[in-house]
């Protein structure tokens, strides 16, 4: 199985979210750095899902 490189556009898409908030939690550790290609820069789709299952995970421990 291939898993997908995304743009910040793609991740933002995803995430309902603006390209800055993407670069912002990328930043701070929330989501995962990027996988640099070249000048180029995008995510692999499995690591921005485990980072949304991870915050789920941790809001349902909070919330126990």
């Amino acid at each position: 199985m291939t898993d997908r490189l995304l743009t910040d556009a793609e991740v933002a898409s995803f995430l309902g979210v603006s390209k800055a908030t993407v670069w912002r939690h990328a930043a701070k550790g929330s989501l995962p750095k990027p996988v640099k290609l070249g000048h180029a820069s995008r995510w692999p789709e499995s690591d921005v899902q485990a980072a949304v299952d991870q915050l789920k995970a941790q809001r349902d421990s909070e919330a126990a």
